[in-house]
């Protein structure tokens, strides 16, 4: 599996490679304060990670707060059973 798993890690590589050689045209990018010229390959892999990046970030928090949120509950759950136990120990009373 790990065998596949690298041919097919070699393949995108390459894949890659070729593209950013066939698209090595400049390209201008226009931010607020001025103007870059850059290779279209460039361009293309700085947007592929940058939404790497916020899809990675976005994931990490929603994990985090799924945490949070499991923590919570459980605590309440713990104590839920203390309680039943406490209760389905206590005595009862008789009525006469």
């Amino acid at each position: 599996m790990k065998f596949l798993y690298l041919i097919l890690f070699v393949l995108i590589l390459v894949i890659g490679f070729v593209l950013s050689i066939l698209n090595s045209a400049p390209i201008s990018i226009n931010y607020y304060y001025g103007w870059v010229e850059i290779p279209l390959s460039f361009a293309l892999l700085g947007s592929f990670i940058i939404g790497a990046l916020i899809g990675i970030g976005s994931k990490t928090w929603s994990n985090l707060v799924l945490r949070q949120r499991y923590s919570r509950l459980s605590k309440q759950a713990e104590l839920t059973k203390k309680e039943v136990s406490n209760l389905r120990t206590y005595p009862a009373k008789q009525i006469n």
